[in-house]
């Protein structure tokens, strides 16, 4: 049987004259722009049938784009392609880009694009986080990270912020061994001295990939939690103002499909998300193993959530208030028009002597209730996709 890897890939952007192939638009490998349907990406060249195809990404400038393959019993197999966009077209896979390019996986450019981060293993260790400078479609010094990083376990999915914050997956909680969870490190002067695990992103399952987006604003997560009758899925979690981390959500049920999600991706444009699908077929009694990489509009990934809720709250009965939202209460990655309505917590319409003004985000009247009342503010995306917030107003009076 074969088993799945990392894989990177794909896209292509810029403008440029009509006539010159170096800086002409790129293209998704001549295919249509998927819309809320996951479609599977470069059929016959990033994803082949019968291979496992795994992991993906795609540098910052849209010109180079990696995946991964995998092979369970031939180490070989498992190696990382890199494919450029030169004199106005794709290059074919190569696996040379990378010195010893076996049992490599996870692919990563930073948001920079002059650094590509992957996985590796070796005999020395079950998996580590590799780095090397990245130039001229060449991998230059490639190398372990820092130890603090590696541990003795397995260290897998990885991302990097601009601020150069890492988030990375590792087995190395001596009590959970069976499981990877999610770590975080911010970036000194000095290099990588101190990881955290970052709890609210974690679970009792494991969690083997993630995607961290460049601002640091959300956070994909695969986590094998055997939810909703399926096993791997991918979740999102929010990063509020305060800098905490919302409680990952399990994504739309037309990406977790009952079958194996791995290994997401986001364009730096936030408009398509890439992942893998693993797929577990019968062929003369026996079970058959694939895995492709697909991609999908994000119109329905990313919803309006909770962004800054420090609100002043005091009101008092029988007289006048005002309750004034922040602008910001609500955050959405890629659609700023958002549309706001207010009802009661259970959906009931708000009482006459409360109003609220969907413009500046505030609720005006004259208190009447003399028991605390919670209210619902709902924003919309144009896409349809919603977010909630709960706010408790009032005190009991006797």
């Amino acid at each position: 049987m074969k088993y799945c890897v990392p894989l990177i890939l794909l896209l292509l952007f810029s403008c440029a004259g009509k006539n010159d192939p170096e800086n002409s638009s790129p293209n998704y490998l001549g295919q249509k722009n998927p819309d809320t349907i996951p479609q599977i990406f470069g059929e016959g060249v990033v994803s082949v049938k019968g291979r496992f195809d795994m992991g993906f990404a795609i540098s910052p400038d849209g010109r180079s784009m990696a995946f991964g393959t995998a092979h369970e019993s031939n180490p070989e197999e498992t190696c990382i392609y890199l494919m450029n966009y030169v004199d106005g077209k794709w290059s074919s896979p190569d696996r040379s880009f990378l010195p010893d390019n076996s049992n490599t996986f996870f692919p990563m450019f930073s948001p920079t694009g002059d650094k590509f981060y992957f996985a590796k293993s070796t005999d020395s260790s079950e998996t580590d986080l590799w780095v090397a400078q990245y130039k001229n479609h060449k991998l230059i010094d490639p190398r372990p990270m820092d130890s603090i990083v590696n541990s003795r376990s397995r260290e897998a999915g990885h991302g990097i912020s601009k601020s150069g914050t890492l988030y990375f997956t590792s087995n190395r909680d001596d009590q959970n061994e069976c499981c990877g969870d999610i770590y975080r490190s911010e970036l000194e002067p000095e290099g990588y001295v101190k990881i955290q695990k970052v709890d609210v992103l974690n679970s009792n399952s494991d969690e083997e990939s993630l995607f961290l987006s460049p601002n640091e604003d959300y956070i994909l997560i695969q986590a094998w939690k055997n939810e909703f009758g399926s096993k791997h899925d991918l979740y999102i979690s929010y990063r509020t103002k305060d800098g905490l981390w919302t409680t990952p959500e399990r994504m739309d049920s037309t990406i977790n499909s009952k079958e194996i999600e791995q290994r997401p991706f986001v364009l730096p444009d936030n408009r398509f998300l890439f992942f893998s699908r693993m797929h577990i077929t019968q062929e003369n009694g026996q079970e058959i193993y694939d895995s492709d990489i697909y991609w999908v509009s994000t119109k329905s990934v990313f919803t309006p959530y909770p962004y800054n809720t420090e609100i002043e709250t005091r009101v008092s009965y029988d007289e006048a208030f005002e309750v004034n939202f922040p602008p910001d209460l609500f955050k959405d990655i890629d659609d700023q028009a958002l549309s706001y309505q207010v009802a009661m917590a259970d959906g009931s319409e708000l009482p006459k002597w409360i109003e609220f003004d969907p413009h500046d985000l505030s609720l005006k009247g004259v208190w009447k209730s003399k028991i605390p009342l919670t209210i619902k503010v709902t924003a919309t995306d144009s896409s349809g996709n919603s977010g909630e917030f709960k706010i408790k107003l009032g005190e009991k009076v006797d």
